[in-house]
């Protein structure tokens, strides 16, 4: 982290206040977070797959991915409710202020690394809340990846009303977005593939040409990983997120150290050529 580029105080949480709520699901919501200190000339930016720390006094502080249009001048965080800060955080309404710091990782999704303008595409395995970081690609779609890049999403959830930003899909999918969906077990009135998200391989022909970028719960990470090497991907151009491992930011606690590298400082996001000899990395 360079503390040099940041407007304000890195170590210290900024007040942020909630202008925007949309439940996604029972116990999930978007938050949208505008800063009240004002400072002439800056604006709040991040790069897809950086993170922030956001505290409650008095009810703790967690790290969260940004999910909204990293170009605006405000912040949106899909948060679970599922401990002490969370189910507070869900209490509160519009008005109500927290405290913010970051963005925070150098290691984002690759997109100045690839020319996807012209001569890749994007094949994103997602399942359950790894929406999140990556709902950012695909708001900005146009200015971050192409018009013309082709975006693969295979997305798998525990059930239909779990599918995060359900709304969106349909915009999506008139921008080049082809989505392919899977739910755990037989629902009721769901007529899609039933099983993990690797059953989508199966079902889906993958668009040439593409670079994978895997964000999950970690347990789905190695079947993808072998699905996606048996079809010839490099391990230069298969990216996943070890978000779950962060703590406090810095690499001061050392809970997300992943062999030499500290995911909130070298991370979140990762090259499989990168962890692929670190036994613990996934």
């Amino acid at each position: 982290m360079k503390i040099e580029n940041f407007v304000f105080n890195p170590y210290e949480p900024q007040p942020a206040k909630i202008t925007f709520i949309s439940r996604q699901t029972d116990n999930i919501k978007l938050f949208r977070f505008e800063f009240t200190q004002k400072v002439p000339g800056w604006k709040f930016s991040f790069k897809p797959g950086q993170f922030v720390e956001l505290s409650i006094p008095g009810f703790g502080e967690a790290p969260f991915a940004p999910c909204g249009d990293s170009q605006k001048n405000y912040l949106e965080l899909c948060v679970r409710k599922a401990g002490k800060l969370t189910e507070k955080l869900h209490r509160l309404t519009v008005g109500d202020q927290v405290g913010i710091r970051g963005p925070y990782g150098n290691g984002v999704w690759p997109i100045a690394k690839y020319d996807f303008k012209t001569q890749k595409n994007l094949l994103l395995v997602v399942g359950g809340l790894g929406f999140v970081p990556l709902r950012s690609l695909l708001i900005n779609k146009n200015n971050l990846l192409g018009k013309e890049t082709k975006v693969q999403i295979f997305y798998g959830a525990r059930a239909p009303n779990e599918m995060l930003f359900r709304h969106e899909y349909s915009q999506w999918e008139k921008q080049k977005i082809q989505l392919a969906l899977t739910v755990d077990k037989e629902c009721v009135g769901w007529k899609g593939v039933v099983g993990l998200v690797t059953a989508l391989f199966d079902k889906h022909e993958i668009i040439q040409n593409s670079v994978a970028f895997i964000c999950g719960p970690p347990i789905m990470y190695r079947p993808i990983l072998d699905r996606l090497k048996k079809l010839g991907f490099s391990d230069d151009d298969i990216y996943l997120s070890l978000e779950r491992r962060m703590h406090c930011g810095f690499g001061v606690c050392q809970h997300c150290a992943v062999g030499s590298y500290y995911t909130c400082q070298d991370g979140p996001i990762f090259s499989w050529a990168q962890l692929k000899n670190i036994s613990d990395a996934i």
